[in-house]
């Protein structure tokens, strides 16, 4: 009897054992680069995989990941490394070049759209007393254009230079940093891009006068009509305290970047999920509003065929251009 009872035992966990590696072995685990700790990024790539693994945890499980930001996950991406990142469209247009010190001289032939998640306005604020109304203003001043290297970086230098602007420095640090050197004296003016009210505006507004300056007509048409991921906009009033009426501007977008090596399905499943659960990621940050199928189609690389797929289930024409090689030999 007690011999029978052990062979059962011992088949009952044979089953169990069979069973959970097979569940194992089906669960897709796949990564989604966000950013540093605190910024817009972080946020939103943790909301991303939090959502996708409350309604999709059957086949999948997601983990975010902190990182550098956009060059950062793009290169994981590239390099099989993610699965999911966030960028800013700027960044994928370096990336796509291959020209810029970060990619190695290589262009990322891997990265595929994916999801478009919010817009970001260009933003210069300066202190109340430096007297700084407009962008000739900065000139002889140290002006602040975030991390070295980056996307945004290399481009202000360049549209400095085409409209004869000469800082006397350009301080090269985080957003957060450069906000608190500007409190203490060592930056004049910040350029960045970003959702507002951005935090650490927010905060040395509450206790520093500022001023925003506003592109002028010229300026806005020449930032668009010189780098494609750009568009003229304007940043919406009442942002700050100083900045109460809209502001003339240029917007560029941050998305959700997926890679070729991942298949359609998933790629379908994820992006659907998300859609259709935007009001998770609207808990998160409020800037989830624009998480919209239509505003995919501001991507300024082709798009995977698992949203290929999605958008045209919902009717949404699709230009030839965002269109991948791939979608043609289907």
């Amino acid at each position: 009897m007690k011999r029978k009872c052990s062979l059962f035992l011992l088949v009952v966990l044979l089953l169990f054992s069979v069973t959970s590696c097979g569940k194992s072995s089906n669960t897709k685990k796949y990564s989604v680069g966000g950013g540093s700790v605190g910024g817009n990024f972080y946020l939103m790539g943790g909301g991303v995989a939090n959502t996708l693994n409350n309604y999709i945890n059957d086949k999948y499980i997601y983990s975010a990941e902190t990182t550098g930001g956009s060059s950062a996950n793009l290169v994981m991406l590239q390099d099989g490394n993610a699965e999911f990142g966030i960028s800013m469209t700027a960044s994928i247009a370096e990336a796509i070049e291959g020209k810029a010190k970060w990619t190695d001289g290589k262009s990322f032939d891997k990265l595929r759209g994916g999801l478009a998640l919010y817009p970001s306005w260009l933003t210069i604020y300066t202190l109340k007393s430096s007297g700084i109304e407009t962008l000739d203003d900065l000139n002889g001043k140290v002006v602040g254009l975030g991390s070295k290297g980056m996307a945004m970086d290399s481009v202000f230098r360049e549209f400095f230079e085409s409209r004869g602007i000469k800082p006397s420095q350009i301080h090269n640090d985080g957003h957060s940093a450069t906000a608190t050197a500007i409190d203490n004296g060592i930056v004049d003016a910040a350029v960045l891009f970003s959702y507002p009210p951005f935090a650490s505006i927010s905060e040395l507004e509450s206790t520093k006068d500022l001023n925003f300056v506003e592109l002028s007509e010229e300026e806005q048409k020449e930032l668009v009509d010189t780098y494609s991921f750009y568009t003229a906009s304007d940043m919406p009033g009442g942002s700050y305290k100083a900045a109460k009426d809209d502001i003339r501007s240029v917007s560029e977008w941050n998305m959700l970047v997926t890679s070729v090596d991942v298949p359609e399905e998933d790629v379908y499943i994820a992006v659907k999920t998300l859609l259709e659960h935007q009001d998770d990621m609207l808990a998160v940050h409020g800037s989830a509003k624009y998480m919209t199928p239509e505003n995919i189609l501001n991507y300024n690389i082709p798009l995977h065929l698992g949203v290929i797929k999605y958008l045209e289930e919902l009717g949404i024409e699709i230009p030839e251009e965002l269109l991948p090689e791939e979608y043609n030999k289907k």
